[in-house]
């Protein structure tokens, strides 16, 4: 385990800010982990994936930065109908992802193409097209950093909800060690509900699709609408959507009819940011060397040389003009950093 001194986190955080931790170190064992907290006990830590949920406001981190990379992932269950599948935090999501579906295992491929590791993606829940991680996750293995116990947590018990989890909630209590998922090896039918899904299955002349047809539709849909975070900075959607109550949704609908919103239950309605934010007069707005991606909205991207501090005021003019408008809070989906 080696532990680096004023180390460079530009390629830590898809942002591509130059920020500096004042340690750093990647574990690859519980025991690396633990030796970290042995060696500096007392100073602030940050648990860092691949960085692709994280905005840096300032351009030095004084404590010490652990990156997950204990890896590994296997089937540890199965039977003619299911599996249960282990991933540990490290493995790259989409990697991870990818494995299920060439191994005949449904239920994540809706989830392709989105960016960071396994460790992740039960703190925010994510989710795409129709499908959360909460769908097929059974448990989750996590030290306790205060105890420095391994406990596991059942689904319910880490609380799952839009783009939240009882982790979220507890930051920097918890580290995510690894992950158990409930996938199908017989499906009869997959989830295509959304109609950009539906069209470019039609455009790929696929009328009944299997995992693999969803997999590259999902793909091609990305690959036109998310900027390359090589390329561009950005940290994919940098909020999330707001729900509101359907009467309040129908009154503004009727005052601004270019707002869209999904039905989510009988009384909730989830508005789009980005029609939001098309409202207010923000699409493809840019001020200085942070802007809009001109294909989605609610992806802010750094033009090459932003601040943290930069892109977080360009993000709060977008809240105070949304909430002065709409009445409405919008959340920030990315996780910042003082």
């Amino acid at each position: 385990m080696l532990i680096k001194k004023n180390f460079s986190l530009k390629k830590f955080n898809t942002f591509g800010i130059n920020v500096y931790a004042r340690f750093f170190v990647e574990v690859k064992s519980i025991e690396d982990f633990q030796k970290s907290f042995d060696i500096y006990p007392y100073i602030s830590k940050l648990f860092l994936g691949n960085g692709s949920n994280i905005l840096f406001l300032k351009n030095y981190y004084p404590g010490l930065v652990i990156k997950m990379g204990i890896k590994g992932k296997k089937v540890i269950k199965e039977n003619e109908n299911q599996a249960i599948v282990k991933a540990y935090a490290g493995e790259n999501w989409n990697e991870f992802v990818n494995w299920t579906i060439q191994k005949g295992l449904s239920g994540l491929e809706n989830l392709s193409f989105i960016p960071g590791t396994v460790g992740a993606a039960p703190i925010q829940n994510i989710g795409a097209y129709g499908v959360e991680v909460k769908d097929t996750l059974i448990k989750v293995e996590a030290y306790e950093i205060d105890n420095r116990k391994i406990r596991e947590f059942t689904r319910e018990e880490c609380k799952l909800q839009y783009r939240y989890s009882f982790f979220k909630h507890y930051k920097n209590k918890f580290l995510i060690l690894s992950v158990f998922f409930l996938l199908r090896k017989k499906y009869k039918q997959l989830n295509t509900s959304y109609v950009e899904i539906q069209k470019e299955l039609e455009n790929m002349n696929i009328k009944t699709p299997t995992i693999h047809n969803l997999r590259k539709a999902i793909f091609n849909i990305r690959q036109r609408k998310i900027p390359n975070p090589k390329k561009i900075g950005n940290a994919g959607s940098f909020f999330t959507n707001p729900i509101v109550g359907v009467l309040n949704f129908k009154k503004l609908k009727h005052q601004y009819p270019t707002i869209t919103g999904y039905r989510i239950s009988n009384h909730k309605i989830k508005l789009s940011a980005n029609s939001l934010i098309e409202n207010i007069g923000w699409k493809e707005k840019k001020i200085g060397n942070v802007g809009i991606y001109k294909k989605k909205p609610v992806i802010l991207v750094n033009y090459g040389k932003a601040t943290g501090m930069e892109i977080y005021s360009f993000s709060e003019k977008i809240t105070k003009n949304i909430k002065k408008k709409f009445g409405i809070p919008l959340s920030r989906e990315v996780n910042v950093i003082q």
